[in-house]
């Protein structure tokens, strides 16, 4: 028997699963099973700001399909302005290559979070601008020829209801992003030969 497809995810609290009621529930499990494949959780609450040491350690690491979720505590505990996390993906993306030049590899940048939407952080940069400084540098390593690399714009996928404590979502926001990020990722042309079905 064939062994799984290994996705590895690099993220926050939310990729950890914070505020899903049971293990299984949050969205990364839930997505897991939906595409019959290995999901390996690599998130870490209060962390995932681009570190150069968890691209390098991605690389290193075997993997069928890669996804990158962070900027969220880009603009809290650690703050970022816009042009430094644009600076910072760019950096994050071309490490993770080093290791895995031709996987498919998923960027979402972050979901809503109400405080941080217009609110600037301590260098200024508000979660909306540091969200489109995600984008903007997704977009920019694809245009650059990287077109194995694909983005899920986060700010659609919830809505403050889904948002428990205005930060972390609950069973229907993890389900909604499972959702979301295995529909991106069955709808990508290098992965059809990978996943055997999607979300219903």
């Amino acid at each position: 028997m064939a062994a799984a497809p290994r996705w590895l995810v690099h993220g926050d609290s939310v990729v950890e699963g914070w505020a899903a009621s049971r293990p299984h529930l949050a969205w990364l499990a839930v997505a897991g099973r939906a595409l019959d494949v290995e999901d390996v959780n690599l998130g870490y609450a209060g962390a995932a700001r681009g570190e150069l040491a968890s691209a390098q350690q991605l690389a290193s690491l075997e993997a069928d399909i890669i996804t990158i979720v962070f900027g969220t505590n880009c603009w809290s505990r650690t703050p970022h302005t816009a042009g430094l996390l644009y600076e910072t993906t760019l950096a994050f993306l071309t490490a993770v290559r080093t290791g895995h030049p031709q996987t498919p590899l998923l960027v979402v940048s972050p979901v809503r979070r109400p405080d941080g939407e217009a609110t600037p952080n301590a260098l200024g940069a508000t979660l909306a601008q540091l969200r489109d400084a995600v984008e903007r540098a997704t977009r920019d390593t694809l245009r650059g020829g990287d077109d194995r690399l694909a983005l899920l714009p986060g700010a659609g996928l919830l809505t403050p209801s889904h948002l428990v404590d205005g930060v972390h979502p609950g069973d229907e926001g993890h389900a909604l992003l499972a959702r979301a990020v295995a529909g991106n990722l069955t709808g990508n042309k290098f992965l059809g030969t990978i996943f055997g079905k999607a979300l219903d």
